[in-house]
């Protein structure tokens, strides 16, 4: 299985500067893709940009009353684009197009016949125009309207568990050239990595895993003024449901602002891994946490989300 078409055909969609939230969803329509999309315009102090949210039910999920496992799939970025300043997409464009690349394919083996059991729901955001703002080492992108406005719309209460993909190339952490994932968040504890994602990981790759080694600061709220590698964790202040970070990186430091660093081959490792995460977790053979493991975590040590999310807005 290749998402290597989907990959490029999102790519062409949104280098267009002219894109938005109607764009995408005539996409899909256009397609005749079984799949239901919500687009809505949020304004912000620094502009705006199109809420994108995409349901791909599942055979027995809970879109149809049943009781499947849904998936969730956060797009995280500020911006597609940072124009007038720089032409063409962003290295932090990546979130938005291995999001829509996925629901784009699950949408099409849905329509051919291979259904996912579980429901699949895609949220992102397009906004061709988003501003820039200074960060080290490389300067990195902003978003035009507040980050908690978008991380609540996000997350859903019918996510029983979530990948959020980010760009994750302007750090000197992660030294790689492809994709990464995190430990499991949930509730404010990091977990230790899910072994169920690293062996899709494995398999999706040929690879050894590699982890994103994030730290108590990267999942406190932007609020906090500390350090992030980025906000590819922040959709946890917002869900109950396991979140594990899917990261596209480089062996360099490069900013999100940077026009030049999309790399199809790593989006589209990072949406064949998704896609896989998605038939595994939906048939109930991938796990992102340890129940057993998470129940004696709270029993002996409580409970630390209100701790951690302190800040953010309700």
């Amino acid at each position: 299985m290749s998402l290597l078409k989907h990959v490029l055909e999102i790519v062409d969609l949104l280098e267009n500067p002219r894109v938005d939230g109607d764009a995408a969803k005539r996409f899909f329509e256009e397609k005749e893709l079984p799949a239901n999309i919500t687009v809505e315009r949020i304004e912000g102090p620094k502009g705006s940009t199109d809420f994108i949210a995409v349901l791909i039910p599942g055979s027995q999920g809970k879109a149809r009353g049943g009781s499947a496992p849904t998936l969730g799939v956060v797009g995280r970025l500020g911006g597609i684009g940072a124009r007038p300043q720089f032409i063409g997409l962003v290295s932090d464009a990546d979130g938005a197009i291995v999001a829509l690349a996925v629901a784009y394919k699950v949408a099409e083996l849905k329509m051919r016949g291979d259904e996912l059991p579980g429901d699949v729901v895609v949220t992102t955001h397009v906004c061709p125009n988003a501003p820039t703002r200074p960060y080290k080492p490389v300067p990195m992108m902003d978003s035009p309207v507040n980050i908690f406005t978008l991380l609540r719309r996000e997350v859903r209460p019918e996510m029983d568990a979530v990948l959020s993909v980010d760009a994750t190339k302007a750090n000197w952490i992660i030294n790689h050239t492809g994709i990464a994932i995190t430990p499991t968040v949930k509730e404010g504890w990091i977990l230790r990595p899910s072994e169920d994602l690293m062996n899709i990981y494995t398999r999706v790759t040929g690879e050894p895993p590699v982890i994103v080694p994030i730290t108590m600061q990267d999942i406190l709220p932007y609020t906090t003024p500390v350090y992030h590698i980025n906000s590819m964790m922040q959709p946890w202040i917002y869900t109950g449901a396991p979140v594990v970070g899917v990261a596209i990186t480089a062996r360099m430091a490069l900013p999100g602002s940077a026009t030049g660093p999309t790399n199809v081959w790593a989006l589209e490792q990072a949406a064949r891994f998704v896609v896989e995460v998605a038939k595994d977790f939906t048939m109930g053979r991938a796990k992102f946490y340890d129940e057993e493991e998470w129940r004696t975590i709270t029993r002996i040590h409580g409970e630390v989300r209100e701790i951690m999310r302190r800040g953010a807005p309700l």
